[in-house]
């Protein structure tokens, strides 16, 4: 089973380009993943000698790439030169080969003490066009990366952001911190609404429930995180919280679903991109984490080590109708049910959990007894007989 099957870089062969290099690489090593390397010449009039020295140029750059990539042991797809509007192309090849994530650089840095960031044309059309997750590589990020922020709405896009983000986590070994921000309410109506202190702590409390509630939902097996609540205006607080604690990435939706989705998801997203803190990844309608499978494994067995696989990576759901089908097949397959009852004791479903754990004690019981009345009558003629 693979988290992470492909990888998509998308190249201009800058510095930036570079630290989008390095990162998939690292990606690549960790859910042992392809990548696949694309850079696109925009159309425009050429005399045939320049355009055959463009085209000689960027065939040879993309030859280092693929070299580079190989050297480390990963399997790396170059997709071939292409040419037209590059945001356009890019799409459109991510969507051919089905990649789980487009990888682009950041591009320069203009100011280092505003940390503001000038996204060239090609990366924000592809962030506000993709269907497919993309994450922008921080030109300041280099090496590992041990501190992850996922600001959450309680929304489907931040849900499926903080899917992501716990396994990027687990897999990185990094620190998860989940955020979330209570917008205050005269940031919400201005000067519409007379509102207390009170009035505010009551929403604040109310947001908590709903959190902790939001939260229950998740597995975070071997993963180390933090919650934390905050009020304010929601940009303004993901970028200090990114800021304070030197995070190196920053996982969120690109629209949000909340009683708030306009202040939320929506514009916040616009603005953390144009300050770009820190590495990021937009999520739309899909995730970066997409398990492969095949389906084709028939056996017992192989179900079996394949739920295993879904809990050490936190996906009890998926654990569950493996195992289910383990025990559909032969109800006495005692681990099976041992499994069961872990997904659904980290699914908080302790009735369950039990019931399960229950019912693999039960068999193996039985299956104890079956085997010793079973030696007893080989070594006891007359009971054998």
């Amino acid at each position: 089973m693979k988290l992470l099957q492909k990888i998509m870089l998308a190249t201009d062969f800058s510095k930036s380009s570079e630290q989008a290099l390095n990162m998939s690489m690292r990606l690549a090593k960790i859910f042992n993943s392809e990548i696949y390397i694309l850079h696109v010449i925009p159309s425009m009039e050429l005399s045939k000698l320049n355009k055959e020295m463009i085209e000689n140029g960027v065939r040879g750059e993309l030859e280092k790439l693929y070299n580079t990539i190989s050297k480390e042991g990963i399997k790396v797809h170059d997709i071939g030169l292409q040419t037209g509007i590059p945001f356009l192309r890019i799409i459109q090849e991510a969507d051919k080969h089905d990649v789980n994530v487009i990888m682009m650089g950041s591009g320069k840095n203009i100011s280092r003490e505003t940390n503001t960031y000038n996204l060239g044309i090609t990366a924000q059309k592809v962030l506000h066009k993709a269907a497919k997750p993309v994450w922008i590589v921080n030109t300041e990020t280099d090496g590992d990366i041990n501190s992850i922020l996922c600001p959450v709405d309680f929304s489907k896009p931040s849900e499926r952001s903080l899917k992501n983000a716990i396994h990027l986590a687990r897999k990185m070994k990094a620190e998860l911190t989940i955020l979330h921000v209570v917008p205050a309410i005269k940031e919400l109506y201005q000067n519409l609404a007379d509102t207390s202190e009170k009035d505010q702590d009551e929403r604040v409390r109310r947001h908590k429930g709903q959190f902790d509630k939001f939260l229950k939902q998740f597995d975070f097996h071997n993963v180390t995180y933090q919650k934390v609540i905050e009020t304010g205006k929601v940009h303004q607080v993901i970028l200090e919280k990114a800021q304070s604690m030197n995070t190196q990435l920053i996982v969120m939706g690109a629209s949000g679903e909340s009683e708030n989705f306009r202040v939320f998801m929506g514009s916040n997203t616009e603005y953390v991109i144009r300050k770009l803190p820190s590495s990021i990844i937009t999520l739309k309608s899909e995730s970066v984490i997409q398990p492969m499978i095949d389906y084709q494994i028939s056996d017992l067995e192989s179900h079996y080590n394949l739920g295993r696989q879904f809990l050490e990576n936190g996906m009890s759901r998926e654990a569950v109708e493996q195992f289910k089908y383990c025990v559909n097949q032969d109800v006495l397959y005692a681990p099976a049910w041992d499994g069961l009852a872990l997904a659904y004791q980290r699914m908080d479903d302790a009735e369950r959990a039990l019931e399960y754990k229950q019912k693999a004690e039960h068999i193996r019981k039985n299956l104890w007894e079956r085997r010793v009345q079973a030696e007893i009558r080989s070594k006891h003629t007359i009971i054998g007989s």
